[in-house]
C-alpha cells in the first residue's frame, strides 16, 4: 500500500518552486527534470530525472524546429518538397538527440526521504541554442544532395539564423 506524504506540497520549505529551477533564455534551452523514486535507488532517480529534463528540452526544440521547418518548406512547394522536409526533420531530430545524449547537469538536488522511503530528485540541464543551431544546420548541409540544395536554394548560414530566431521565440517556456 502506497502511503501519501503528510504534506501535499512536494517541495521542501513550503514553496511550490522546485529546487534546480532553470528557465530558457536567449542563449539556452533549459529544463528541470523531476523524479520520485526509492531512496534505496537514488542513482536510478537521478537517471530518470535527467531523462525527464531531456524530454522537456526535446519537446521545446521539436516544437520550435518543426514550426521553422513548416515555414521554410512552404517556400519550396509540396511534391519533392515533402522528401526534403522529411530529411530536414530527421536530421534535426538526430542532431538534438545526439546533443541531449551528451547533456550534463548544471544542478542536482534530492529532497528529504519521505516516510514511505521515497525521495524526489531534481536535475537541471541547459543546452546552448547556438550550438544546437550550428550542429543542425551542418547536419542538414550534409544530408541534402547538391540538387536538393539548389532546388530549395539552401544556404547553411541563413538556415542557421532561421533556427536561432525560432529558438529565441521559445524564451521563458
Amino acid at each position: 500500500m502506497v502511503q501519501s506524504p503528510k504534506n501535499a506540497n512536494p517541495f521542501a520549505g513550503g514553496s511550490y518552486a522546485p529546487p534546480c529551477t532553470v528557465f530558457d533564455d536567449n542563449e539556452n534551452f533549459a529544463a528541470t527534470g523531476m523524479y520520485l523514486g526509492s531512496s534505496r535507488q537514488m542513482g536510478e532517480c537521478q537517471l530518470n530525472a535527467l531523462e525527464n529534463a531531456k524530454q522537456m528540452i526535446y519537446a521545446k526544440y521539436h516544437h520550435s524546429y518543426n514550426g521553422m521547418i513548416s515555414n521554410y518548406s512552404s517556400t519550396f512547394g509540396t511534391n519533392k518538397g515533402n522528401d526534403i522536409k522529411t530529411k530536414l526533420e530527421r536530421a534535426g531530430d538526430a542532431t538534438v538527440k545526439a546533443v541531449l545524449n551528451d547533456a550534463q547537469a548544471c544542478c542536482l538536488e534530492f529532497g528529504p526521504v519521505q516516510d514511505d522511503g521515497m525521495v524526489y530528485c531534481y536535475i537541471a540541464i541547459r543546452i546552448p541554442k547556438d550550438e544546437l543551431a550550428e550542429k543542425t544546420a551542418k547536419e542538414i548541409a550534409d544530408v541534402l544532395t547538391p540538387e536538393e540544395k539548389e532546388e530549395i536554394n539552401f544556404d547553411e548560414f541563413q538556415y542557421r539564423e532561421r533556427m536561432k530566431n525560432a529558438f529565441n521565440n521559445q524564451e521563458g517556456q
